[in-house]
């Protein structure tokens, strides 16, 4: 696939999480909130894809499970990248949608915390 197309599709999928945010604030609407937390964890998910590929990585060694997700950024992500990751990881994937915990408002802070994050990979 490529860093680029990684990189493309993790801002397409931040966009979703970003409009599925406003709709679910539209209808009060708790089931639209956690599609847009699962969307921000995928979009996450390209982040690292993009970040492993720009250490070294090759395609397809990229990790498909998380236990092989926690190993390569433990390996290759700096200290900053590997916390946000493992943040994110927490509130968007578990807590958001697992959990359906978060308000919007949590949800639109977390979702600028994932911006960041891939704003850091991006310029690696």
């Amino acid at each position: 696939m490529g860093i680029e197309k990684h990189l493309r599709k993790a801002k397409e999928l931040y966009q979703k999480a970003v409009e599925e945010l406003e709709r679910a604030r539209e209808k009060r609407d708790g089931v639209l909130l956690q599609d847009s937390c699962a969307k921000g964890w995928l979009s996450a998910l390209e982040g690292l894809n993009v970040l492993l590929l720009k250490k070294g990585v090759k395609e397809e060694e990229l990790p498909k499970t998380d236990r092989g997700r926690r190993y390569m950024v433990y390996r290759h992500a700096e200290k900053e990248l590997e916390h946000l990751y493992f943040y994110l990881r927490d509130v968007l994937h578990i807590e958001g949608y697992y959990e359906g915990a978060l308000d919007p408002e949590e949800v639109e802070r977390h979702l600028k915390n994932l911006a960041a994050y891939l704003q850091k990979i991006e310029v690696l």
